[in-house]
């Protein structure tokens, strides 16, 4: 199983760095209107350049208010609309799912109304599918009406119950990871689920550098050469740690002074 979290903290570049070495996979962030009082929890693009960049993937979920699924086709194919803006913008890939928030207890009074708003609202989204967050009900219902095609269920109200169709499962509210409020979330699939990341030409070279750079630093030296890298770390040439990652030309000459002051 694949671990995530979400999170309506917005992220720095070293705070995705702590959450991959923790072990988070992928983060899952707000998609929100451009204006009004809740742009603080806004996923940004230099944002998900940065979790992009620091190995992680990105769930995206469109929220405004918890129940403004109960206002059917009319808010569906506003948000839409709106989400639809708020995805461009941030350069997500047409691979991304869109996920409409339907954050509350709803009853089967209410699913009739939630299937018309998601439904009005994937006639906006244009290149980009959507999906639902929400309980274990929510996720059954959507499902048989076919309002939508991903699901990612969340822990509340859902009463210890697991739907089959789910792609993303939220396992856990609310507790400190890193230093931010997070929750857990689990898939077993992020390409099914819609779980993106940024293709290269939008990251700077900077960026990826970094990428490029953690990713080879987490790998181990091969075999015909650690004979030699026990030798050199013998040798106080170097410390044998990462060994696998990119050497700027100053370390590699700092190293040939070492080696060849030993001899």
């Amino acid at each position: 199983m694949i671990r995530g979290i979400d999170t309506a903290t917005r992220l720095s570049a070293e705070k995705c760095k702590e959450l991959k070495a923790a072990g988070v996979e992928f983060v899952g962030r707000y998609l929100v209107p451009p204006r009004g009082s809740l742009k603080w929890k806004a996923l940004t693009k230099a944002e998900a350049v940065n979790i992009s960049a620091a190995g992680m993937k990105i769930l995206c979920v469109w929220e405004t208010t918890a129940d403004r699924a109960k206002g059917g086709a009319a808010a569906g194919a506003r948000d839409g609309e709106q989400a639809l803006k708020c995805a461009r913008d941030i350069g997500m890939p047409d691979t991304g799912i869109i996920y409409f928030a339907v954050d509350f207890g709803a009853q089967s009074a209410d699913m009739d109304a939630i299937a018309a708003y998601l439904r009005a609202a994937r006639t906006q989204t244009a290149e980009y599918d959507i999906g639902v967050y929400g309980c274990f009900g929510v996720v059954e219902a959507m499902a048989q009406r076919k309002a939508c095609t991903h699901f990612w269920q969340c822990v509340g109200w859902s009463y210890g119950r697991k739907s089959p169709a789910l792609n993303v499962y939220q396992s856990m509210w609310s507790h400190p990871l890193c230093g931010i409020s997070v929750d857990d979330d689990e898939c077993e699939d992020m390409d099914a689920a819609g779980i993106w990341d940024y293709e290269e030409e939008n990251m700077t070279g900077e960026q990826i550098y970094r990428k490029l750079n953690d990713y080879l630093a987490s790998q181990e030296a091969p075999e015909w050469a650690k004979e030699e890298l026990d030798e050199a770390v013998a040798m106080g040439v170097t410390d044998g740690e990462r060994p696998m990652q990119l050497v700027p030309r100053y370390q590699t000459a700092i190293m040939a002074k070492r080696a060849a002051e030993k001899r």
